[in-house]
């Protein structure tokens, strides 16, 4: 067995660094690992997305919460509590800048905990794959052991470079020849300041880890493709690989690998009118039959959507009502069309008391599909934020169908979702469609389905189609409107200064002019 270096494998703690140890693990501690179950384990803690109810990085997806036409700040009129703004004087501040697309957020964001610093947290969480992937032939274990860790490892660290790249990175679709992200592939220290790979060479990357964690699970017994034990699994790699070639509009790879995820597994679309009445049904939980994987944590997801504010009880000059300062848009409320029961099942329709004990319905939140408190004013703080879902290959199978102009594929991908989505004596299948209306059909039909699951802003984005408003308002009223024009710079979200400063070979990405 080769000799392997020191190594914290149980705590990386912190692993980003200064420019000369880029990603180099930082331990006083000698494990060192010995078995390819115990790579497996530690996998789970330090390659892993946050399990559910974890409070040690921000969840992977807050740095798009807000960004896109899907959230709204309150229309909700009253008095703001002077003493609560005061207090969260800094924190709007920030909210600000990001729900404007300010070119000088990161500046803003430099003396907070922010989304910003997701960077840091996704390659630490690369770190942790590649730690895995440089050790497993070194240990002990059966080859169906090690091929498992080697699977989960790849499938994550593409996943990882997926989100990367789509968040710093340019579109792909737009110029996959600009500015994408440094592909860190060892666990090893780095000699040299890394530089960034271009849009195309990442996405060539993701390919290749997760068409190598494909052929690794496809090897593994069947029992092993998947299982229900919150890790990644030939399925995901299947959906994820799918929402690449999407990304990469290869229309034919990408309905190839959606079809296997429909066709060739047991998993199966809810149909919302079996659904309980005046519940939230949890949708990100493996128990949901149309769930893939589930990943994050709601605690971490709800940092920035569940800022509250506070405003006068008219009846009662010395107690204050709490509401939500972000709301899911008026403009997505609208789509949702006579019939659809998704509006009143996927998006939390708030409720709070006021002093006397009245139940009153307030707005609709900017959240939902995940586990609801009991009183529906707020989403429970455990449980997983993100998942893999089934509609999304239905999805992709219809849009991917419509570009390579297979409009009976894409009507039908289409239709199977939309029949399990409303009201039986409301339900009217999609015909008659074909070309750029088709497809502007089913992009809709996507932003109703995948609304607050990170989807929408990384698809306005590869559109490049879309003019974005957002509206900042307090105490109900408009205080001034920011536009977001396509293929605006904001796209492609600008490198902190820690960031630049940790490794001096980083390009900064162009920034847009102020808003």
């Amino acid at each position: 067995m080769r000799k392997m270096k020191k190594i914290l494998i149980v705590l990386f703690a912190g692993a980003i660094a200064a420019c000369s140890d880029f990603l180099e693990p930082k331990s006083q501690s000698e494990y060192i690992p010995k078995e390819a179950t115990a790579l497996n384990e530690m996998l789970l803690g330090e390659a892993y997305p946050m399990l559910s109810g974890g409070d040690n990085a921000k969840s992977l997806l807050d740095i798009v919460s807000i960004l896109d036409d899907d959230v709204m700040c309150t229309d909700t009129p009253g008095v703001i509590n002077s003493s609560v703004t005061e207090s969260n004087a800094s924190e709007f501040i920030l909210l600000r800048a990001l729900f404007s697309w300010q070119p000088d957020v990161c500046v803003v964001a430099e003396n907070y905990e922010s989304p910003l610093k997701c960077w840091g947290n996704y390659y630490t969480y690369i770190l942790g794959a590649n730690a895995a992937l440089d050790y497993v032939d070194g240990v002990s274990g059966t080859e169906d052991e090690k091929n498992i860790v080697k699977a989960q490892a790849l499938a994550l660290r593409g996943f990882y470079y997926f989100y990367l790249v789509n968040i710093w990175g340019e579109s792909y679709s737009q110029n996959k020849a600009g500015l994408g992200v440094p592909l860190k592939l060892t666990s090893g220290l780095e000699k040299r300041d890394i530089s960034r790979n271009t849009v195309e060479e990442v996405y060539e990357r993701i390919l290749k880890d997760l068409n190598e964690a494909e052929r690794l699970y496809g090897e593994l017994p069947e029992s092993l493709r998947f299982k229900k034990d919150y890790r990644t699994s030939l399925p995901m790699v299947q959906l994820l690989k799918s929402r690449v070639y999407l990304y990469m509009e290869d229309w034919k790879n990408a309905a190839i690998y959606a079809k296997k995820v429909i066709e060739d597994w047991d998993f199966a679309l809810t149909d919302l009118n079996n659904l309980p009445k005046d519940s939230y049904y949890n949708f990100i939980s493996m128990d949901c039959t149309e769930a893939i994987w589930v990943f994050g944590s709601i605690a971490e997801y709800m940092t920035y959507l569940d800022v509250n504010v506070y405003i006068d009880d008219p009846m009662d000059d010395e107690e204050h009502i709490s509401v939500k300062f972000f709301n899911a848009s008026d403009k997505l409320l609208k789509l949702y069309t006579d019939g659809d029961l998704r509006k009143a099942n996927y998006v939390l329709h708030e409720r709070y008391n006021d002093s006397w004990g009245n139940q009153y319905e307030g707005n609709y939140l900017a959240v939902g599909k995940f586990a609801i408190n009991p009183d529906h004013n707020v989403a429970a703080r455990s449980g997983f934020a993100h998942a893999f879902r089934l509609p999304e290959a239905y999805l992709n199978l219809a849009e991917a169908a419509a570009m390579d102009k297979d409009d009976e594929t894409a009507l039908w991908a289409l239709n199977e979702l939309r029949k399990m989505r409303f009201a039986k004596e409301k339900y009217k299948s999609v015909s008659g469609l074909s070309g750029e209306v088709l497809v502007e059909r089913i992009r809709l039909e996507r932003r109703l389905e995948l609304c607050f699951e990170g989807h929408r802003w990384f698809d306005l984005k590869r559109y490049g189609t879309t003019q974005v408003e957002h509206q900042w308002k307090m105490e109900g009223k408009l205080v001034q409107t920011y536009l977001l024009p396509e293929n605006d710079p904001f796209y492609a979200f600008p490198l902190s200064r820690d960031v630049l400063e940790q490794n001096k070979s980083l390009e900064q990405n162009k920034l847009p002019n102020p808003r």
